[in-house]
């Protein structure tokens, strides 16, 4: 794998020997998710002349990005080059409502074509989204999100993920929206395989979640969600395996200034549900053998526990060292 440098308007500058490659990528809204670390021999980093705000990056990848910080290891003879990755800069950025609005409000317009109304203007023109029609409108309206969370919401209620490339020709980022693919029917990653995985089975944290509202006091609208076994939540407090009792476990969705029941609710289920997610299998194997990108989804099974489910690659660690690549996977 060739780690290339480039200066600070990504005209590329040559290849980079290094020791360590260490990255990662997520799908959290946090820059801290979505970091890396390059260490050098400190007799390198004047030979390459590499300074903050340069970048280093694998080409056809979603690995590197920007350098933030450069620290030299004296004892060690090693320097340490570390910044966030595309993702991480899109959520250091925060979607303003225009002068005089609630929200920022780009409903009914192509999915595409909102990414790059938010992105456009903000980053230097490093970002642009592919300019290709999804056939699908944005329903939501925007306020104090990052970029990156805001995009990952929309995309979510249609199913999509987020494509992020890098293109060195015209040295811009490219965004697009793309279909989750389910690879479950052909890859099932179970012990049967040459990996290791931990598997954790547990109980939903919470399982009723009381969504407050607009209004004040006794005006004040309060609703209800539940979660079932099987991952769903219901509205109906006697619905078939509602948790009673000291099983039933709750928590409370504060959010004053929602626009109306459907955006509380959406809102309260989105945290239900983050909560509730105790069962996890973490596995890790070779590159060569696969590369998934984030937001697809692929079956997993654990013969100890009897665990089986279908989850959605959420986070992906690279290491790229003398010892070889190796490439390790949460799901959730």
């Amino acid at each position: 794998m060739d780690l290339i440098h480039a200066d600070t308007q990504l005209n590329e500058r040559g290849v980079v020997d290094f020791v360590r490659f260490d990255g990662a990528i997520s799908l959290e809204d946090d820059a801290d998710e979505n970091d890396w670390e390059v260490q050098l021999l400190a007799d390198d980093l004047e030979r390459y002349d590499i300074g903050l705000g340069d970048y280093l990056y694998f080409p056809g990848t979603e690995w590197g990005g920007c350098i933030e910080k450069i620290e030299h290891i004296s004892k060690s003879g090693v320097v340490k080059i570390s910044g966030v990755n595309w993702r991480g800069m899109l959520a250091r950025k925060v979607i303003l409502p225009p002068a005089g609005a609630s929200h920022l409000d780009l409903r009914e317009r192509e999915i595409n074509e909102v990414i790059g109304l938010l992105v456009n203007d903000r980053f230097g023109g490093l970002f642009e989204a592919r300019v290709e029609s999804s056939g699908l409108l944005c329903g939501k309206k925007f306020r104090f999100q990052t970029v990156l969370e805001g995009i990952a919401d929309m995309l979510g209620d249609h199913g999509l993920r987020l494509e992020v490339t890098l293109d060195r020709d015209v040295r811009k980022v490219w965004l697009c929206a793309r279909i989750v693919a389910d690879h479950s029917d052909e890859i099932e990653f179970s012990g049967d395989y040459d990996l290791s995985y931990t598997s954790t089975l547990g109980e939903a944290r919470f399982n009723h979640i009381i969504a407050l509202g607009r209004g004040e006091q006794e005006e004040r609208t309060v609703r209800h969600l539940y979660l079932l076994p099987d991952g769903s939540v219901t509205e109906n407090a006697t619905a078939d395996g509602v948790a009673t009792g000291w099983r039933e476990r709750e928590l409370v969705y504060d959010y004053p200034n929602c626009e109306d029941e459907n955006d509380l609710m959406r809102g309260a289920k989105r945290k239900l549900l983050k909560y509730a997610v105790q069962n996890t299998i973490d596995f890790s194997f070779d590159s060569a053998d696969i590369d998934l990108p984030l937001g697809d989804k692929v079956g997993l099974r654990d013969r100890i526990t009897g665990m089986s489910d279908v989850k959605t690659v959420s986070r992906k660690l690279l290491t790229v060292s003398a010892a070889g690549v190796s490439l390790e996977y949460r799901v959730e």
